[in-house]
Parts: C-alpha cells; sequence; structure tokens
C-alpha cells in the first residue's frame, strides 16, 4: 500500500495552545507587557551595562525570551527592568524627593520615534537613571534617560512569529520549548514531504495490520511501534480483544507489550499473533544486542519467546535491563490507526513514547476527542500528537 499524499497531520495542542495560536493566527500581534528601558549613550558600553544588568536586574522566568539590547535606527536601547503590574510607576523625580513624583512615559522626541514606545500628552523629562538604581553601586556610565517600552509579554512559537514581534523587541525562538515543537504544530507547511513520506510509510504498516486483522472477521485496528533514529520497526500488532476474549488487549497495549517483550520483559508470554503482517520478530532490539560478551552469555531464547537471563536473578536482570536499554518505549514513536483510549494513552505515556500518531478520532478518545492527557501539566511525561494521518483510509476500517 502507498501512503496518499492528501492528508495533513494535524498538531493535538492543549487548549491553552490553540487559543494562543489562534490569536497570533488572527494578526492582532503578540500580548504586551510594559518595560523601562534606555538608551545606549556609549556603544563600548553595552557588554558591560548587559553583564551588569544581568545581575542587577534579571529578567523573571517568563520573560527570558526577550532579548536585553536592540538595535533601534541610529542607535542602542537597553531593557532596564518590567514596570509593576503593567502598570505606569510613579517615578520620583530629583533623585527621591515625593513633592516633584510624577509619571514617567518618554524621556525624549527622539526616543518617541519607535513605534512601540509608550506615548501620552503630557510628556515630562524623565528623571535621573540613578533614580532607578539608587539601591544599587553599580556603574551606570554609558545609559542615557530611561522610557517606557511595550514589549512581547510571551516567546513566540515560531520564527514567523519571531520576526513579525521584532518591531516590538527582538525576541528569542526556541523550536522545542516546553517539550512542543510549535513550529511544527503550526500547521502542515512546516512539514516537509520527506517527513509526510516517512510518516504515511509507517502509518501503512498499521493500516496493513488492521485490514489483515479485518480479513480474519475481528476487529479491524493496527499499531505499530517505530524507532525514528533508525527506523527500525519494534512492533507491529492489531487488536487482540475479539480473538482472544480479553478486553484490555487493544492494539496499543499489544504493541507496547511486544516491545517490552523484546528488551526482555513482556506481561503476555503466551499472546502469539498469527497475523502475518504482524512478523517482526521478537529478537532483542538493537539496543539490546549491544551487549558486552559476559553479558550475552547470560540471554538465552524462552519457550515463550522471550529473551531471558539464564544465570542471574530477577533483580540482577531488571538492573541490567534498566542500565543497557531505554525504558520500555523512550523517544519511540507510535502509529495507530484509530485515536487510543484513556487506557491505552496512560499506558503511552507511561512507557515514555515521543510522539503518537493517528488515524481518526475516536468516541471517548484521550488524545483529543474527550480528552488530551499527553497535554496535562500533573502527570510525569507529555508527547506530542498529531492526528489525521491517513485519516479516510483509516476511517474506512470503521465503516
Amino acid at each position: 500500500m502507498a501512503p496518499s499524499s492528501t492528508w495533513n497531520a494535524i498538531p493535538v495542542l492543549s487548549l491553552k495552545e490553540e487559543k494562543e495560536l489562534k490569536e497570533e493566527d488572527s494578526g492582532n500581534g503578540p500580548p504586551l507587557t510594559l518595560f523601562y528601558a534606555a538608551p545606549i549613550l556609549d556603544k563600548k558600553q553595552t557588554s558591560r551595562l548587559s553583564q551588569m544588568l544581568t545581575v542587577n536586574r534579571p529578567f523573571p522566568d517568563i520573560l527570558r525570551h526577550l532579548k536585553r539590547v536592540r538595535s533601534c535606527s541610529s542607535r542602542l536601547d537597553i531593557l532596564l527592568f518590567p514596570s509593576k503590574d503593567n502598570e505606569l510607576l510613579s517615578i520620583t523625580l530629583n533623585d527621591g524627593d515625593p513633592a516633584t513624583s510624577k509619571q514617567i512615559f518618554c524621556c525624549d522626541g527622539d526616543i518617541r520615534e519607535s513605534k512601540n514606545v509608550t506615548e501620552h500628552k503630557d510628556f515630562v523629562q524623565a528623571p535621573s537613571i540613578a533614580a532607578f538604581f539608587k539601591d544599587t553601586s553599580a556603574d551606570l556610565t554609558g545609559l542615557g534617560k530611561p522610557f517606557l517600552v511595550s514589549v512581547p509579554s510571551k516567546a513566540p512559537k515560531s520564527r514567523k512569529d519571531q520576526q513579525a514581534w521584532a518591531v516590538y523587541w527582538p525576541t528569542t525562538f526556541h523550536s522545542k520549548q516546553h517539550g512542543v515543537n510549535v513550529e511544527e504544530n503550526s500547521g502542515s507547511e512546516f512539514m516537509s514531504e520527506d517527513e509526510k513520506a516517512r510518516i504515511g510509510s509507517n502509518m501503512c504498516r498499521a493500516l496493513k495490520a488492521a485490514q489483515q486483522s479485518q480479513a480474519n472477521g475481528v476487529c479491524g485496528l493496527g499499531a505499530t511501534i517505530v524507532n525514528p533514529e533508525t527506523g527500525e520497526v519494534l512492533a507491529l500488532t492489531s487488536d487482540q480483544t475479539e480473538k482472544t476474549g480479553k478486553p484490555f488487549l487493544h492494539a496499543c497495549m499489544v504493541a507496547i507489550d511486544q516491545v517490552a517483550r523484546r528488551q526482555g520483559g513482556g506481561a503476555y508470554p503466551n499472546l502469539f499473533i498469527e497475523d502475518k503482517e504482524c512478523n517482526v520478530g521478537e529478537e532483542p532490539l538493537n539496543e539490546m544486542k549491544n551487549r558486552k560478551g559476559a553479558d550475552q552469555k547470560n540471554f538465552e531464547k524462552g519457550k515463550q519467546g522471550m529473551w531471558k537471563y539464564a544465570t542471574v536473578d530477577e533483580h540482577e536482570k531488571r538492573k541490567r535491563m534498566e542500565e543497557q536499554a531505554p525504558y520500555l518505549c523512550t523517544g519511540y514513536e507510535v502509529y495507530v490507526t484509530q485515536e487510543p483510549c484513556v487506557m491505552c494513552a496512560m499506558a503511552l505515556l507511561h512507557s515514555r513514547v515521543s510522539r503518537v500518531y493517528y488515524g481518526c478520532n475516536s468516541p471517548g478518545g484521550a488524545l483529543g476527542t474527550s480528552y488530551r492527557l499527553h497535554c496535562n501539566t500533573g502527570l510525569n511525561h507529555r508527547f506530542l500528537v498529531y492526528r489525521g494521518v491517513m485519516e479516510d483510509e483509516c476511517q474506512k476500517l470503521l465503516n
């Protein structure tokens, strides 16, 4: 089966991420917050001033995406510190005389040329820069008069946003912040043709397993687990609930167990899958083969198709497994024809998968339809989820 090219892998984000993405797509610009900044009068002082401010006025964690210095026209500006509670602060003029306290909006006409500088009809002369740092002994040589400026309060989620938001203030962009590649999650235009072909090819394997299972008169649902670094197919299974009469042997559960069996464990040693499309063997994974000679001698193939230590106890076996092989599905990708249920989604989470691609939604689905367990910050692992991969072909298996 050749993968079709009419589908799109649609990211399943948290509700918060979806809202932020819609706001950014609306073209309304980034959410803004007020910051105090000052011009750098002597460019040779830029490095020293940046280091001084990093020590004396470090950015809050939520604002570390901001660059400290920007190039504006023929000068450099440097961020000092955020305005309290996004409100204009009453800065005391004359270095501390309450009688002359006024609100500061700008420092001079030259700086007001910047589009995102806060403007007001009552411009007043800014106080000495020393008023902002009267509690420190920092060397303020090279800093001009302070002014208020609007800057992005959140980090950009794509390079496109980073470039667009630079008109306010330059920011940094990290493609995998918060564990999620948001640039990929911004739409299918970020997925290369080669990547789409790779994903489609792996989903085709799950589809074939599902179709073979359906041809045998049982549930048509397939899953495969792949090592994205090597392309090795680690597990290829179909739903076994009807065949075995065991309600928990969903395709994802069987696939995870297949990986565990190849790592020397597994919960279902007597489970044999006869579908020819699911024959990926039960030899140890490549990670298990790369052992020293002494350890290799401790392995033998058991009667149930499991690889076991022959001369060490169970505790020692488990310890060596953890040291020399990844924990279950750490870093692996899962392809399943239908959205996993809550049981399967939690099993995938605890197996430490990196990504899940599924074809069509399912009633009560736990990765987008009814729940989004992969986005739950209260759980100890998060992974990426994409829906709609070869959706039409997967949906036909349910009709």
